[in-house]
């Protein structure tokens, strides 16, 4: 759906709840969510308030409301929980597929939702467990172990046959997995492989032998990057033994892609991505003001260095016209590095062996950037002052303080990545504030040198 078709849908519902959910008209909610897919009925809840959400969410037929359980935010999510029958519950639980329901255990809370497990069926309350004990954002949290084994010695007929039997429990059919009596992973086929060969064939003689895997315990962006890289539509994850624990399927890394993306966006702003769940005014200005109060003192630091410059400042006046021009340029452009690094980082396109070739990559951008910015603001420089020693300071300031701050911008967040913290907490606000304390130095250190040229 569009953004305005939830704003039109968000009123028809508004109208139909009534205050907050107190005046219900069932049949207006029902017709406005009529064939509309799970996901999007998510996307409404997460617009209205809590009550009104749970309002919506308690008419919802059990195969839909399991689906929502788990598209909606994590405080949607918690509420939504928090406020329906236990038995339900247990029900849209028991309805989701178990790596779907470790997600919405673990957003609710594992004390909080160890009621619920208790009244699962004892299987799927194992199955639950097992995955909730893998660490967060790693492999094991995402896969499911819904997928098609067989063996070595099946033929093409039996698999097709196997496939049609289990088809309703298992994750895909897209890909099946050649196991050996021990579980462990000897090879993979798509369906096009299976119906492409003759029904006798054995899958050994048409299974790949190498398949590519993950462990476990590998980071969810690197699941991410081997399925994008590869054009894989699932991804077997294995145990030190080599046997297949489950697969992560192309769905949920897409959901990953999407909440590293967010999150990345966000902390290269100086907030958090959680501020783009349902949060409080003063729960968001709690959130922020932290970043806000240290880019404060950052910026005090190009208070100081005005403050000591004020002599160059005072015999020439116009030099304080260029100055917001040169840290506002060079401020985003050391984000613009930084945010090309992140993302690189994440989708493995930069890699910190190759660290030479990134930062040659971006020093020769933003060498060509500065160039061009520094030309064009010291020629209206010149043409300003009608003295070519003022352009030319305004060229040198600008073009020095571009390439600095792409230097900057670029090796932050690979010394970050190298020391095992997350570069996106070392941009943004911090970096841009360093940024606007560099150049402002370069400029008045520059006019300084030169003021006896300016005049």
């Amino acid at each position: 759906m569009t953004g305005s078709d939830i704003e039109h849908l968000v009123t028809k519902l508004h109208s139909a709840l009534g205050q907050g959910g107190a005046s219900l008209d069932t049949q207006a909610v029902l017709e406005a969510l009529d064939r509309l897919h799970p996901s999007d009925i998510a996307d409404l809840l997460d617009e209205l308030s809590l009550p009104e959400a749970q309002a919506v969410f308690d008419l919802l037929p059990d195969e839909h409301a399991a689906e929502v359980l788990d598209e909606v935010v994590p405080d949607t999510n918690r509420y939504l929980v928090e406020h329906s029958p236990h038995e339900r519950i247990v029900k849209l639980l028991d309805i989701l597929p178990m790596d779907d329901a470790a997600e919405v255990v673990a957003e609710v809370g594992e004390q909080e939702a160890a009621p619920f497990l208790a009244d699962l069926a004892m299987q799927d309350a194992r199955e639950v467990t097992e995955l909730l004990a893998f660490p967060e954002r790693t492999a094991g949290r995402l896969m499911t172990d819904k997928f098609a084994a067989v063996g070595a010695r099946m033929t093409a007929a039996a698999v097709l046959d196997y496939l049609r039997e289990s088809a309703t429990r298992l994750e895909t059919i897209n890909v099946v997995y050649m196991v050996n009596d021990a579980g462990q992973l000897e090879g993979v086929f798509s369906i096009r492989d299976l119906l492409m060969t003759s029904p006798d064939s054995l899958v050994a003689s048409f299974a790949n032998s190498e398949p590519i895997t993950v462990t476990a315990e590998a980071d969810q962006q690197d699941v991410a990057r081997l399925i994008s890289q590869y054009d894989l539509v699932a991804l077997p994850v294995i145990d030190r033994a080599n046997r297949i624990l489950g697969i992560v399927t192309v769905d949920d890394v897409i959901d990953v892609l999407v909440e590293e993306f967010e999150e990345d966006v966000a902390k290269l702003v100086g907030t958090d991505a959680e501020e783009m769940e349902r949060k409080s005014p003063l729960q968001v200005a709690t959130l922020r003001l932290p970043w806000i109060m240290a880019t404060m003192f950052i910026e005090l630091l190009a208070g100081l260095v005005i403050h000591h410059f004020d002599q160059t400042l005072t015999k020439f006046i116009l030099l304080a016209s260029f100055m917001p021009i040169i840290s506002a340029i060079s401020g985003n452009t050391g984000l613009q590095s930084a945010a090309i690094i992140i993302r690189g980082l994440s989708t493995g396109h930069v890699q910190l062996s190759r660290w030479r070739h990134s930062l040659m990559r971006q020093v020769t951008t933003t060498m060509i950037l500065g160039a061009v910015c520094a030309l064009v603001l010291g020629i209206i420089g010149a043409i300003w002052d009608r003295h070519w020693a003022f352009g030319m300071t305004v060229f040198l300031g600008m073009f020095m303080a571009v390439n600095i701050a792409g230097i900057v911008g670029t090796v932050v967040p690979l010394i970050s990545k190298r020391a095992g913290y997350d570069p996106a907490l070392t941009a943004g606000p911090f970096e841009t504030a360093f940024q606007d304390v560099i150049g402002i130095s370069i400029f008045l250190s520059l006019a300084s040198v030169l003021l006896h040229w300016l005049r």
